[in-house]
This record gives C-alpha cells, sequence and structure tokens, in this order.
C-alpha cells in the first residue's frame, strides 16, 4: 500500500501475516470457515464482525484523545448525531496526515487529521453526512460481505494447505480486499444526495459539499476507498450539487 487510505490499518493489517491474524471477525474468519458460511451471513453478523474490526482499527490507529483540539472539534461538529437516521453512530479523529474519512456498517465514522486540516467546518459537515449515507444506505455493508466471501472463496480453493497458513492468507485477502474496494457511482451519487439532504436537515449550506468537493479534485490522490479516488471524480460531483443548488 502505497498511503493510509479508507480503512487505513486494514491495509496496513494486509502487510504483515501476523497483524493480519489479530482480526478475526467474530470468528468468521477462522480456519473453519468457508464460502457457503460466508455466503449466508446476515446483516448482524456484519455488522458484528464490522465493530469487532473497529476494536482493532481504533487499537491500531493514532486516535486523537478527547481533550485535543480535533477531538473537541469533531466532538462539536457531530453534536447531537449519536443516532442518525436510525443508526447509532460512533465518531474518532485518525491523527493521519491523509485527507480521507470512512463510515462502516456498525456506525463508526471517522476522520482524518489531514481532512480537518483541509476543511472548513460546514465542508466537514458535508463529508460525513456524505459518509454517513454509505453507512445509512448499505454501501458499506455489502463491501465488507464481499470481502468475507472473497476470503471465504481463497480459503475454498485451497483446502489442501496449512488451515493456519490458509487462515492467514484469508484475513489478510478480507483486509486488503475491504481496504481497496471502491464504491460504485450509483453509490457515490446516491451518499453525495443524502449528504445534500444532511445538510439542510441541519440547517447548515449545502454549497459547502460542492466545495469540498472542489477541494478534493484539486488536492488529487488515488487508491481504494479514498476521498479522492472515488467514481463520479470529485469535480464532477462539485458540479452535480452546483446544478442542484441551482434549481432550488
Amino acid at each position: 500500500m502505497k498511503t493510509l487510505t479508507k480503512f487505513a490499518v486494514i491495509a496496513a493489517f494486509s502487510a504483515s501475516a501476523s497483524l493480519a491474524q489479530a482480526v478475526d471477525l467474530k470468528g468468521l474468519l477462522g480456519a473453519g470457515a468457508d464460502l457457503a458460511k460466508a455466503a449466508s451471513l446476515s446483516d448482524a453478523d456484519i455488522i458484528a464482525g464490522s465493530r469487532d474490526m473497529m476494536v482493532q482499527m481504533d487499537e491500531m490507529n493514532p486516535v486523537a484523545p478527547p481533550g485535543s483540539d480535533y477531538a473537541k472539534r469533531l466532538a462539536r461538529l457531530t453534536r447531537g448525531l449519536e443516532n442518525e437516521d436510525g443508526l447509532k453512530l460512533n465518531f474518532a479523529v485518525y491523527m493521519v496526515d491523509e485527507v480521507n474519512a470512512f463510515a462502516t456498517p456498525d456506525g463508526s465514522v471517522r476522520v482524518f487529521k489531514g481532512l480537518m486540516d483541509m476543511m472548513t467546518d460546514d465542508e466537514l459537515r458535508g463529508v460525513i453526512g456524505h459518509e454517513i449515507g454509505h453507512a445509512k444506505l448499505g454501501h458499506s455493508k455489502s463491501q465488507m460481505k464481499s470481502a468475507l466471501l472473497m476470503s471465504a472463496g481463497t480459503k475454498a480453493a485451497g483446502a489442501t494447505n496449512s488451515a493456519v497458513g490458509k487462515a492467514v492468507a484469508a484475513n489478510a485477502e478480507t483486509i486488503e480486499a475491504f481496504a481497496n474496494a471502491q464504491f460504485s457511482q450509483k453509490d457515490e451519487i446516491a451518499s453525495d444526495d443524502y449528504g445534500f439532504e444532511f445538510m439542510r436537515k441541519y440547517k447548515h449550506d449545502p454549497a459547502a459539499l460542492a466545495t469540498a468537493f472542489r477541494k478534493l479534485a484539486r488536492a488529487g490522490g488515488s487508491g481504494g476507498n479514498s476521498l479522492m479516488a472515488s467514481h463520479p471524480d470529485p469535480a464532477s460531483r462539485a458540479r452535480r450539487v452546483e446544478e442542484r443548488l441551482a434549481k432550488k
């Protein structure tokens, strides 16, 4: 991995077998898991696995302490969002310079220091609303399930190999797939719309979502689920928000 991208610690895990072994996802990726079990995962299974994964991520990422300026700013911006649109949320800042943010199926929202340094308060609110949209609309859940299926498929294909060795490979495979997956254009547009309505709901300026995308477009970037590697590109998404504003 060139840099830390969305799901930063998961990507880091994939570079090390010992770290990969640390994430068990509630035992779903143990040596006895197979493709049939992964295919039958319920939403509750996926959410439980996501929650367990976030414990590991928060332990291995530099999380801003509650009294820090970054943590206090995020707490101020997300006050009242503990249960948004029926989804229980929790927030934290990763003190990583990358410009990024993500939300997982269990409602964990993580914002990177680099993004906070780049964005105004309303721009951050817009990005957070967009990421909540990915979780609320089921996009993050679909990515996690796909990653689990990939891991199970890898194990089924190599069943004659060492169970321990295959478990490590399967974990690394899942972790890397989850870190590098890209949302579809349809998913990104749906989450942009969610973010737009999120801003209107809380009486913030939805134009900030467009200026956030403009900043991302100028910054450039690539790789996996990075905010700057999405499809359509950030400049196109900014124009779409601006066109929507012009119709109001």
